[in-house]
C-alpha cells in the first residue's frame, strides 16, 4: 500500500506540474501576443507619421518654412532615388512608360499596358 500512495503522489504532482506548465503557457502567450499587438501599433504610428510628414512636404515643399532643412534633404533624395531607379530599368534593358509608369522592354516602341509611346526620340 505504501508503494501505492506514493504513485499516487507521484501522479498528483505530475497532474499539478503540468497544470502549471499549462498556465505558464498560456501567460507566455498572452505576453506574446500583446508584444505583437504592441509591434504592430508602432508599426501603424510610424506609418501614419510617415504619411503626415509626406503630406506636409507635399503641401509646403514650395515654402519657406522652418523644417525647410528636412525638405533640402528629401529633395536630395528624391533626386537620388529617381537616379538610381534609371540605373536600375537601364541594368534590366528596361524603359519607364511616361504615360502609366510601368516597367517596358527597351526594344518597344509603344506600352504593352496603355499604348504609350515609349521613345519619342525616335519618331519623326
Amino acid at each position: 500500500m505504501a508503494f501505492e500512495f506514493d504513485l499516487n503522489k507521484v501522479k498528483e504532482s505530475l497532474v499539478n506540474a503540468g497544470k502549471e506548465v499549462e498556465s505558464m503557457a498560456k501567460d507566455a502567450s498572452a505576453v506574446a501576443k500583446i508584444k505583437i499587438d504592441i509591434h504592430n501599433k508602432e508599426v501603424f504610428l510610424e506609418k501614419q507619421y510617415a504619411l503626415l510628414g509626406k503630406a506636409f512636404y507635399e503641401a509646403h515643399k514650395d515654402e519657406e518654412v522652418e523644417e525647410q532643412v528636412y525638405f533640402t534633404s528629401i529633395k536630395e533624395a528624391e533626386v537620388e532615388l529617381a537616379q538610381l531607379n534609371a540605373d536600375l530599368l537601364a541594368a534590366q534593358g528596361a524603359v519607364e512608360c511616361p504615360s502609366c509608369g510601368s516597367k517596358q522592354p527597351q526594344d518597344k516602341a509603344f506600352c504593352a499596358d496603355c499604348g504609350a509611346a515609349l521613345n519619342k526620340s525616335e519618331e519623326l
